[in-house]
Parts: C-alpha cells; sequence; structure tokens
C-alpha cells in the first residue's frame, strides 16, 4: 500500500513539474518570441542562393534602322528620295554561341552571357538610266547588299522568376556591349537592259568584300525579354527570346566613302541604329551541391 501510495505521489509531482514547464514556455514564447521562432534549416539558407555555368546558343533576326541617309549621287534633275536605300525587316537569319555565367538568389538571377554573335542585315538600290534623245535606250539596275557583322558581345541581364519550382518561367532586362570582330558585304547586281538591242534581264554572280572599316569598333544598347527554365536531373534547360535596341549608330562616318569599294556605283552607307531578336536555348549546371543534390529556391 505504502509503495502505491508513492508510486501515485511521484506521478502527481512528475506531472506537476511538466505543466509547470509547460506554462513557463509560454510566458517565455510570448516576452520573447524570437526564442519561438524556429531556426532556418542550414540546407534551406544554402538553397536560397546558387552559381550556375553553363553553354548557350541560338538564331537571330536583325533589323537596321536608318536615322539618317546618305547616297553617293548627286541628284540634278531628280528627287533625292529616289536614291533612298529599301531595308529588310526581321527577315535575314544569324546566330549566337556563347556561356552563361549566373547568380542566383531569392527568386533574382544576374546573368553575365559572352558571346559570339553575327547578325545580317540588307538593302537594294533601284537605278534607271536613260537616253533623253531615245527613249528606247534604258538601263534598270538593281543592287542588292548583304551585310554580314560579327560581334563579340557581353550581355548582362537581372531576371526574376515568377514561380518557384522546376518550371519557371521570368522576365529579364538588361544591356549589351560589343565588340566588331569582323564585317563583310555581298552585292549582288540584276537588271534590264533595253539599250544593246536585245532586251532581258541579266544578273552578276555575288561579289563578297571586305567591310569592316565602314563600321565603328563597338555596338551598345538595351534588351529585354521572356524566358522559361525547366530543372531535372543536375541541370537546368533555358529557353528565352530577347530584343536589343541599339542606342549608337555603327557606321564609321570618316570611312563611308573613302574606304568603301563600292562608291563607284553610287553606294554609301547610311547612319543606322540596330534592333535584333534572339531565341536562345542553354544548358546550364549548378556549382553549389548538397547531400548530392541540388536545388534552388
Amino acid at each position: 500500500m505504502k509503495n502505491l501510495t508513492a508510486l501515485i505521489l511521484s506521478a502527481v509531482l512528475i506531472l506537476g513539474y511538466q505543466a509547470t514547464e509547460a506554462q513557463s514556455k509560454r510566458k517565455r514564447d510570448k516576452m520573447y518570441p524570437a526564442y519561438s521562432t524556429p531556426k532556418p534549416n542550414k540546407g534551406d539558407r544554402f538553397l536560397q542562393t546558387q552559381w550556375w555555368l553553363g553553354f548557350r546558343a541560338g538564331a537571330s533576326l536583325t533589323e537596321a534602322n536608318p536615322i539618317r541617309r546618305f547616297s553617293g549621287f548627286s541628284p540634278i534633275n531628280y528627287d533625292q528620295e529616289l536614291t533612298e536605300k529599301t531595308y529588310s525587316g526581321f527577315e535575314l537569319p544569324g546566330g549566337h554561341a556563347g556561356i552563361e555565367i549566373t547568380f542566383y538568389h531569392r527568386g533574382f538571377s544576374f546573368s553575365l552571357q559572352p558571346n559570339y554573335r553575327r547578325q545580317r542585315f540588307s538593302y537594294y538600290n533601284e537605278f534607271t538610266w536613260d537616253d533623253a534623245e531615245n527613249g528606247d535606250n534604258q538601263l534598270d539596275l538593281k543592287y542588292d547588299q548583304d551585310h554580314q557583322l560579327d560581334y563579340i558581345e557581353i550581355p548582362f541581364f537581372v531576371k526574376y522568376d515568377l514561380t518557384r519550382g522546376n518550371l519557371r518561367p521570368f522576365i529579364q532586362i538588361g544591356g549589351y556591349y560589343a565588340r566588331l570582330a569582323n564585317a563583310n558585304k555581298a552585292v549582288e547586281i540584276t537588271g534590264t537592259d533595253y539599250a544593246s538591242g536585245d532586251a532581258g534581264p541579266f544578273n552578276t554572280e555575288n561579289v563578297v568584300i571586305g567591310a569592316k572599316d565602314l563600321f565603328i569598333k563597338t555596338s551598345v544598347g538595351v534588351a529585354g525579354g521572356v524566358g522559361v527554365s525547366y530543372d531535372f536531373w543536375n541541370m537546368r534547360l533555358v529557353l528565352d527570346a530577347t530584343y536589343r535596341y541599339g542606342m549608337n549608330n555603327i557606321t564609321n562616318a570618316k570611312n563611308r566613302y573613302s574606304k568603301n569599294e563600292l562608291a563607284g556605283i553610287g553606294d554609301a552607307l547610311d547612319d543606322v541604329e540596330m534592333r535584333n531578336i534572339s531565341f536562345g536555348l542553354g544548358f546550364l549546371f549548378p556549382l553549389r551541391f548538397i547531400n548530392k543534390q541540388f536545388d534552388a529556391n
């Protein structure tokens, strides 16, 4: 009986002690809320940031926007507008390939994407030579000129993920600085000769000439776009579309006529700014690991 009484008394004392401790903890939590907040797991803190490194490539379309027009001819008895060039839109394909280095933190990514980029644009001129005394003596000429510019480009973007998880749509905005590596232009001449007695169309083979001296060494601009990334295995697949808006005239005004091999046919580059739409595909790999797994919240 004594043993039973002692056992009951011990149980009462233990329960009373636990109740007192619980009440004390509740008071302590109210007075010091920080004590009641669970500390972030070390792994969770680790996964809030991530470095990514990988390869990216893609295709692009370019448009040249003339901001001031020039010609190798000075009209005397016809309108100056007849000498103006007609530019193609976003038609000629180009491409780019490079690497991507990205730092991620809490939904924001800061991405450096150095690449080698090829951009193309074209225009054409049309001229008609008339015999003032004989209207049948006429020569129509059309000059199609395709320009190919190669740049080493260093763009920088700030991205924001719109969702979390494996599939992440994002928006991005940034700018770029590019250095001209090479430039060529191809010229094709077509026309109709009515003065030779055998009127009919003709065309010449494309003539490719170096055009690096016709352009300045740098190109700068701003850019923005959208994309989506998908995480699987230990890599990230990125698809994006970006619009680049050139902010400087890329024509070398000093060499507009002096270094132009086609000045004799009336060619003179206009002052132009570049517009470009790029579509990219990237494969990125994480540089920080935890328990042989990776993630980025």
